[in-house]
């Protein structure tokens, strides 16, 4: 699935509230991990889940023991190809774990996935990523402030979660999956905060309103184990776990 939304659009706002719901709900499964690579390393964001892990190999570890893996890949040389490099370990751990004796599964979250996936490339541990991941309960997620399109994420993206657009990129998509998205941007523009859900393989939009914002989810004192809290919120509750569970496949 790809999320994409301009800046200050909630986008970042409702990935984090859908993830904390998931988080906090026991249908994922005791063994289900949330793997979160942040390249922004920006906290107030997805530190509200879970404390940052900035060594490469801490974050290895902890995706073995941990229900939530927030990796920060913050230092002086960061650049597109250690952080790709980092992502295929990450990737590779987790296709290792997923034949492991508890069989775990996971939901995947990159930020700022235009960093590594450009309109004429796609980084293999990717591509094996969202080839084979399904199978094993691998479900990825990426994010970017402007639509990813290529042939290669046409071809396997399922879903795309949209926040308000650049004309021009309502305009593109348009002509690109022949559905009329600038009269969506312009709908999602009349109620601030709110989205769109595309279905690529039904071409149908459906919208979608503001998500509550996030707060941080208490530390716990034991393991997986312990935590049975549901999500609750001063509004009426809506489940979005769905956007984060896995997929048909194909």
């Amino acid at each position: 699935m790809l999320w994409a939304g301009t800046s200050g659009s909630g986008k970042t706002t409702a990935v984090i509230s859908t993830l904390r719901q998931a988080i906090l709900d026991p249908s994922f499964g005791e063994f289900h991990r949330f793997v979160i690579v942040d390249p922004k390393v920006q906290r107030g964001d997805y530190d509200l889940l879970s404390d940052p892990i900035t060594d490469l190999g801490k974050a290895i570890r902890s995706m073995n023991k941990n229900r939530v893996t927030l990796y920060w890949p913050d230092y002086a040389t960061f650049d597109t190809k250690t952080l790709e490099e980092d992502i295929s370990y990450i990737v590779d751990e987790m296709f290792n774990l997923s034949q492991s004796k508890d069989e775990p599964t996971f939901t995947f979250i990159l930020d700022e996935a235009s960093i590594v996936i450009s309109p004429t490339r796609v980084p293999p541990s990717l591509k094996r990523l969202s080839v084979q991941g399904r199978a094993k309960g691998i479900i990825p997620h990426f994010i970017s402030q402007r639509p990813l399109t290529n042939r290669w994420m046409d071809a396997n993206l399922s879903r795309v979660m949209l926040f308000r657009m650049l004309p021009v990129d309502a305009d593109n998509l348009t002509k690109r999956w022949g559905v009329d998205f600038v009269s969506a941007d312009e709908t999602i523009r009349a109620k601030e905060y709110s989205f769109i859900q595309f279905d690529l393989e039904s071409a149908t939009i459906r919208n979608m309103n503001p998500v509550p914002l996030p707060k941080r989810i208490p530390k716990r004192k034991q393991g997986l184990r312990s935590s049975k809290t549901s999500f609750r919120s001063k509004q009426k509750t809506v489940d979005y776990t769905c956007f984060l569970k896995k997929l048909p496949i194909h």
